[in-house]
């Protein structure tokens, strides 16, 4: 099936910000704060271009593009579960209550996913499509409200993140939370109750369009060498910090603790 010129430009401006975003993680050494994330947006940029080959060798909609498409839709989204993982336990690391818990429950949400997305493959005729079309509706929507609450936990309780992880959670969240939405409404309703296959095209639209506005976020969290952007040291006398310190993260503490005594970490 031939593409358009506004395909090939839309596809190319997409794949230009996804290889400078992998120059620039490389450069600046992302890999050394959040490893899973750098693979996760490297398998990206390989996926653009040889997807694009793929469908030029062998066709648009012949089997092998159908499978080559979804086995790497299933690493993608494997990739970007680990991405949001790393990313918890990167900000929640110093409270082993909390992040003993936060494990749990990820772990959780998990099993729930796969279990659910396997349930919903039984009688389908194209059990890989059900699949992970049901895991990866089921992961958007975990993902959104993880981010959030993490996000909002780091907040109320000033829990203090270098630029590049908060532009990098920023990222993902905003991707993950349009795309709840955007299958939520054009894939849950318009697709599964009316059959409306015309829509796809605006469904993959938003995703990519939504997307490519995360990578604009990630190209600003790794724009500069990541130790130019750590944060100082103190910024006040040692002592005046260390006594301030204890009441500033008071709260957190104390949750963490109670979560120690709880969970016996």
């Amino acid at each position: 099936m031939p593409l358009s010129l506004s395909t090939y430009l839309f596809w190319g401006a997409g794949t230009a910000l996804e290889l400078l975003l992998c120059a620039l993680a490389l450069r600046n050494g992302l890999f050394r704060r959040l490893w899973f994330f750098t693979l996760y947006v490297l398998l990206v940029a390989i996926y653009e271009v040889s997807w694009f080959g793929a469908i030029h060798a062998l066709g648009y909609k012949s089997k092998g593009a159908f499978y080559f498409f979804w086995l790497a839709q299933a690493i993608l989204l494997s990739a970007r579960a680990a991405a949001i993982a790393e990313l918890c336990q990167h900000i929640l690391r110093p409270y082993r209550g909390v992040w003993a818990l936060a494990k749990s429950i990820l772990l959780g949400i998990a099993l729930i996913l796969l279990g659910y997305a396997t349930i919903a493959t039984l009688g389908r005729t194209s059990w890989i499509t059900a699949f992970i079309l049901t895991a990866g509706r089921g992961l958007e929507l975990a993902a959104a409200v993880i981010l959030l609450t993490l996000l909002f936990i780091s907040a109320y309780y000033r829990i203090r993140l270098e630029p590049v992880v908060r532009l990098v959670a920023l990222g993902l969240c905003f991707f993950s939370t349009v795309q709840m939405l955007n299958n939520s409404f054009l894939v849950g309703w318009l697709v599964q109750y009316f059959r409306l296959m015309r829509f796809f095209p605006l469904w993959d639209g938003i995703r990519t369009l939504s997307f490519n506005v995360a990578v604009v976020i990630w190209c600003l969290a790794v724009w500069r060498p990541l130790s130019a952007m750590a944060p100082e040291a103190t910024l006040l006398p040692q002592q005046i910090y260390d006594e301030l310190a204890p009441q500033v993260n008071y709260r957190l503490r104390m949750l963490n603790q109670r979560l120690l005594e709880m969970l016996k970490v």
